[in-house]
Parts: structure tokens; sequence; C-alpha cells
């Protein structure tokens, strides 16, 4: 459980305050940072507070990952984690052992592998599935989670899939066969274990710096009750949890989103699919093989989903990858500007997730109408590059995707996330990732990727925050770092080639400790 602070001066350290010179303290009371500067200024406007020696530590804003599924990132923790697998054989072997751990297990649940290292290039079959299954349910997302291979016994328990778009009898199911069968996932776990998958999740986050997440639902990934659970785990873990709901707009949409408090019908509600999956939509054919993806969302309907969130004011958004999911997504933002003025589109603070492809005449609109890219550097990190799979499955196009550098010169709102568990829950990492694209032309410096994983967050939920200027709410991370590899002018790690990341030692939110309270503190 987390722990309140209490009236407290943190100070012998290093306190980022963005957009001025690193401070060397900072007062907390009642949640609020209320002075920043040297010892002597802070202790003038706190007198008798407390006092913690942050011994050399750093301080800056807690992180935002603005793209999460905190029930599936702590279902996957406590299931197969398949990142690493270099084989079928090897995958299968990884099956039996589980299995084999817990005979009594019903279902087993697993994601991340990748086909196109392993020496035979294919997922493992039904087949070969019901046998180191023994004969459970057992779902195996691949690495992009817009495909998985699953068993005769998944498939016995949740019906009626062998007869969607997406099915094939050897077990590897995408698009609409996929959604169908992943989002049917909790009739196979119990309420207790999907609440505990969320708390894991966040507490992971919150000890890489964390402060909030935005967790994306819809009902293509699991019950609107995952987004009650994570803000309930939330709460168990002093995380801000911002919830978005991915659901066409309508009466009973507009409902749903309400009974959970979420902030917009938003956020993995699919224009199309993923590239890796060769579901992301695009204008030419797949540079691997014929086919142009799937698109589940034609324009009319991201048009009237647009006007009917912008009429309410509310968030309204999509996940997209390929080219012509974007510039579908991208065209019906301009339509509804058109109608309903720009003004009107501003207001409702729309947001588009990944953006991958998304083409540069497109950018300015996205600026001019203040929708947030909710990209994931580690997308780029993982598959970018000149031999990976961005390059394998698009060709020449790969070379244009993932424009963080461009998006921000444009002045599109920027937000980090990691889309957890596609990549890691992270915190420095997708600063790192940033910094070190792998397009040069598109890289961004340490201090404007901060910012990105920071205030970007915030600001895509319509939040001010994201600095710790007096007035702010506390919420900051205190890390373990050396002096040596800080930037003097910004206080921020420089992040060179071979440095470490910094570790964090305490992450606070709104005044209460989310992890490290043994640091700051019992100071109530």
């Amino acid at each position: 459980m987390p722990g309140r602070l209490g009236r407290v001066i943190l100070h012998g350290g290093l306190v980022v305050v963005p957009g001025r010179p690193p401070a060397d303290a900072l007062a907390v009371s009642r949640g609020r940072v209320i002075a920043v500067g040297t010892l002597d200024e802070v202790r003038a406007s706190a007198p008798g507070d407390r006092l913690v020696d942050l011994e050399g530590r750093l301080v800056t804003p807690a992180f935002v990952d603005a793209h999460i599924h905190a029930v599936q990132t702590g279902l996957v923790m406590a299931g197969l984690d398949l990142h690493d697998v270099r084989s079928v054989d090897e995958l299968l072997e990884r099956v039996r052992r589980y299995v084999d751990r817990d005979p009594s297990r019903g279902v087993v649940l697993g994601q991340g592998w990748d086909e196109r290292s392993w020496p035979d290039q294919r997922p493992p079959t039904r087949a070969e599935l019901d046998e180191a299954g023994r004969g459970r349910a057992v779902y195996l997302a691949r690495v992009d989670v817009h495909s998985a291979v699953v068993s005769t016994g998944l498939l016995a328990a949740l019906p009626h899939v062998d007869g969607l778009v997406g099915y094939r009898p050897d077990g590897l199911l995408s698009q609409d066969a996929h959604h169908a069968c992943r989002g049917r996932l909790d009739l196979l776990t119990t309420d207790d274990e999907r609440r505990q998958a969320a708390l894991v999740a966040l507490q992971a986050a919150a000890a890489l710096g964390v402060g909030a997440v935005h967790d994306l639902g819809g009902p293509h990934l699991g019950p609107l009750a995952d987004l009650t659970r994570t803000v309930e785990a939330g709460r168990l873990a002093g995380i801000d949890v911002v919830t978005y709901w991915g659901e066409l707009a309508g009466d009973a949409a507009f409902g749903r989103m309400a009974e959970v408090g979420a902030r917009g019908l938003a956020g993995d509600l699919c224009v199309d699919g993923a590239i890796g999956s060769r579901t992301a939509a695009l204008v030419d054919d797949y540079s691997d093989g014929p086919g142009r993806g799937a698109q589940y969302l034609d324009l009319d309907a991201v048009v009237e989903h647009l006007r009917a969130c912008t009429e309410r004011g509310v968030s309204g958004g999509f996940h997209c990858i390929g080219d012509a999911g974007v510039s579908t997504a991208v065209e019906g933002l301009r339509r509804i500007a058109e109608q309903l003025g720009d003004d009107r589109v501003r207001a409702a603070r729309h947001r588009l997730e990944h953006v991958e492809m998304v083409a540069a005449a497109d950018l300015p609109v996205l600026a001019r109408l203040g929708v947030t890219a909710s990209v994931q550097p580690a997308f780029d990190a993982a598959w970018g590059g000149p031999a990976e799979l961005y390059a394998e499955r698009v060709g020449a196009r790969a070379t244009t995707m993932n424009p963080f550098a461009s998006m921000l010169r444009a002045g599109v709102p920027v937000a980090f996330g990691t889309d957890a568990p596609v990549t890691p829950v992270a915190g420095w990492q997708m600063v790192r990732d940033a910094v070190d694209h792998t397009r040069p032309d598109e890289r961004l410096d340490v201090a404007t990727a901060f910012a990105c994983a920071t205030v970007g967050g915030q600001l895509a939920a319509g939040v001010d925050g994201g600095t710790l200027g007096p007035g702010s709410a506390a919420t900051f991370a205190v890390w373990d770092v050396e002096r040596d590899r800080l930037d003097p002018a910004s206080g921020l790690p420089r992040l060179e080639a071979g440095d470490p990341l910094p570790t964090c030692a305490a992450t606070v939110v709104d005044g209460w400790a989310a992890y490290g309270y043994g640091l700051v503190g019992d100071l109530a």
C-alpha cells in the first residue's frame, strides 16, 4: 500500500524542473509541491517541515505510460512470456513445463512469440499445442498481439470462433476470429486473477518511475469490468489511472464509458491491425507477399464516431498503423473539422494510437486540430532499421515510419507509451528508444523525449501536469544515477551509448509513495 509523505522537504539532490535550471530541494505538503529552489529558499517557504536527505539522488516528474493494457500485461507476467523463444520446439517445451508445474491449471496464457527468426519460420500448430498443453485451453499471442495460436481446448471453451474472418483450422487466429477470442478470455480467468494481474502490472510500472498510465480497453480486448479493475488496482498501487473504452460511439457506448468513468471512446478502437501479423491496412500490397491487411472501420464509420464524440466534447480516437488505416483516421478528423469547426475538435482532445505510417502532409492536420499522437518508441527500437520487421514487411515504406521528430516539428502533440504487454512497461527506456531512433533524422534530444514521456501523457488526458513547479501535484520519481552522467543545464541523464539507465529509488504520486516508501520515510 502507498504511504503518505505528509509535510516534507527533500534536499541534498538534484531536482529537475522542466523549463528551469535544476534545483537543490523541494517541499511537499498535502499532495502538492509548495516550493522548489535552494534548501534555504525552500525552508523559508516551509519552515518546520521534516527533512529527507536525498544523498545526491535525482528527482524528476514521474513518467506517464500513455498506452497500456494492465490486466493483459499482468496475465502475461503470471503466464508464459515468450519473447525470447527461438524455435517452435522451444515454445512447445515451455508450454509442457508450465503445465507440468501446475497440473490443475485450466488455461495457459502466453504472449511474445515471433516466428520470423525461427529455423522453419512458422508458428506452432493447433495439434502441437494440444499435445504440449496436455489437452488444456492454450492461448499464445504473437508479439504484436494481433494474432495468436490456440489449442482445441481453447476453441471448445470459446465456441463460434471458427465461423469468423481470420480463423484457420491449424489454430492460427487473426482479424475477427482473434478479436473474438481475445475479448472472451475473461471467461477462462477469475475476477481475482484479473484484479491481481492489474495490480502486479501497475506495481511494476511504479517501480520504474511511472506515476500514471492510460489503460485502453475495448470489447475485443476484454470486458468493461477490466477498466474498473485497473482503476481499483491503481488505488492500491498508488498510481493514477486514466481509462478509455474503444467502442464505436452510440448511446449504449457512451453509457458504458460513463459507467466506468472512462475519459472517452478512444484508444484501441481499431481502424486496422498490426504490421507483424500482416493486418495493418496498406494502400499497396505488403512487400513480402500479396495482401493489403485488414481495415476494420471505413471512412463513414470513422466520421460518425468522431462526430458523436466531438458533439459530446469527449475524446474519440483510434488504433491506426498502416498508411491506409492512418489516412482514413486523419481524413475523418479533417471532415469533422469542416463540419463542426476546428475549435470543437480541439476541445474534444482526440487521439490516435501508434500512427506509424502517417503521411507528412497529414501532420499539419493533426497539429491544427490538437490531436495527440500516442506513439511507442519501443516499436521502432524492436522492429525498425534496414534488416528488421518493418523493412521486411513494407520495404522502402519503412523509411518513413514512426516520424517522432517530424511530428513535433509540425506541432503535433506527442505522448509516449509502451502498449504493454506488446512491449514491456518502461520509464527511461521510452526516452532512450526515442533518442536512439533507428532513423537519425527522427531522433529526439533527451529533454524533448522526456517531455513526451511526462507532460505529453498528461496533456493527452487533459491534465495539467508533468512538472514540479510550486502548486503542481507532488508526483515525481527519485533516481539513483551518477552525477557525471547528468546534463548540468537540464539535470537530465545524457543517455549516451553504454550509459546504464537510472534506477528508480522511489515514485511519489500526489504526495503518496507508490514505490520506495522506505526512502522518503514515514513522515505523515
